[in-house]
């Protein structure tokens, strides 16, 4: 899929990553790369990104990086993060993932999240379920 593909895929959908306001720098097989300025709407009531924002963005980094060579659509079994620093309104955070093991029903995968200045944010891993039509 091409990121122009996906792109219009997200433009068309009423969903959580339509809303999020993510963009999709890079997608080519096994590698992605998201950026996302940090808005008011993301921020928790200390003033930081909220723990669901990091979780939602790994969430979405890794099952689009997975579906992408599945071409099937998928679903969330198992969502593992670590959190490790804070990102704040304004900041640019970039979330990227790779594939760590792709079965004909299962998939994992694992991604991270940093600031501009490459400061590691999160980290998580999933699993998925690949829903063949098969």
């Amino acid at each position: 899929m091409l990121v122009a593909d996906l792109k219009k895929i997200l433009e068309r959908s009423n969903g959580l990553e339509a809303s999020m306001g993510f963009d999709i720098i890079q997608l080519d097989d096994g590698r992605i790369i998201l950026e996302l300025p940090v808005s008011p709407s993301h921020l928790n009531l200390n003033g930081t990104l909220h723990g669901g924002a990091y979780a939602s963005l790994l969430d979405c980094v890794i099952g689009v990086n997975i579906r992408n060579l599945a071409g099937d659509p998928l679903v969330t079994v198992n969502l593992n993060i670590s959190y490790f620093a804070a990102a704040v309104e304004g900041e640019i955070i970039v979330a990227t993932a790779k594939i760590l093991h792709q079965g004909y029903k299962i998939a994992s995968g694992e991604g991270e999240i940093r600031n501009s200045e490459g400061k590691l944010l999160a980290k998580g891993s999933g699993t998925f379920k690949i829903l063949r039509s098969k």
